[in-house]
């Protein structure tokens, strides 16, 4: 599982965060997670307090705001899901000519705390 990976990266990038902002203590983290890349929020959530152990974001909350992929149409230009249900074709041409615009996400979004 390479959630552990990811998480302590996210720490990290967070924790910079915190030191060019003055933050002393963290109360929540919120990320976004896209579908595409494989993570499943769920193990984030289980790593997150081995990765924020003795860390000014130790006893903080991790919000994971899930973002399911989004596909534009290269023929028509519609925004989709792309599914089994669809066949992973455009619903608007039927096209399988397609750019991911969302899902590919793993962003830090927010820190709150004093």
């Amino acid at each position: 599982m390479h959630e552990l990976s990811y998480m302590m990266r996210m720490v990290d990038t967070a924790l910079d965060a915190c030191k060019q902002n003055d933050l002393e203590k963290v109360t929540e983290m919120e990320i976004s997670v896209g579908e595409a890349t494989g993570l499943i929020p769920h193990y984030l959530k289980d790593y997150y307090p081995q990765c924020v152990k003795d860390t000014i974001l130790e006893g903080s909350k991790l919000t994971v705001h899930f973002i399911p992929v989004t596909a534009k149409c290269s023929d028509c230009g519609t925004e989709y899901n792309p599914s089994k249900e669809n066949n992973y074709r455009c619903p608007s041409c039927n096209s399988f000519k397609a750019t991911i615009v969302h899902g590919r996400e793993f962003i830090l979004d927010r820190l709150t705390g004093e």
